[in-house]
C-alpha cells in the first residue's frame, strides 16, 4: 500500500492499513456510520516500546473527525 501522511503523529509519510472486521465493527458503533470500508489506520510508531499512532483516516482524508479518531490498541 502506498504511504500516506498522517495529521496525528505529525509525520509526512507513513504506513497505513484498512481496518480488520473486529476494528471495523467498533468504529460503526462509536461513530453510527453504516460504511467504514474506506477508513484507514496509521501504523507510525510513537514511541521505543513500539506504541502504534492508530489514527484513523479515509483514504482520500487525513482528518474525517472534528477531533482525530484513535483506534483502541487490540486486547
Amino acid at each position: 500500500m502506498r504511504k500516506r501522511s498522517c495529521f496525528t503523529c505529525k509525520s509526512l509519510e507513513e504506513e497505513h492499513r484498512f481496518l480488520e472486521t473486529r476494528e471495523a465493527a467498533w468504529l460503526k458503533k462509536e461513530t453510527g456510520e453504516k460504511n467504514v470500508d474506506g477508513f484507514m489506520v496509521c501504523l507510525a510508531s510513537l514511541n521505543d516500546e513500539g506504541k502504534q499512532c492508530r489514527n484513523l483516516r479515509t483514504y482520500f482524508t487525513e482528518k474525517p473527525f472534528r477531533e482525530p479518531l484513535r483506534l483502541p490498541e487490540p486486547s
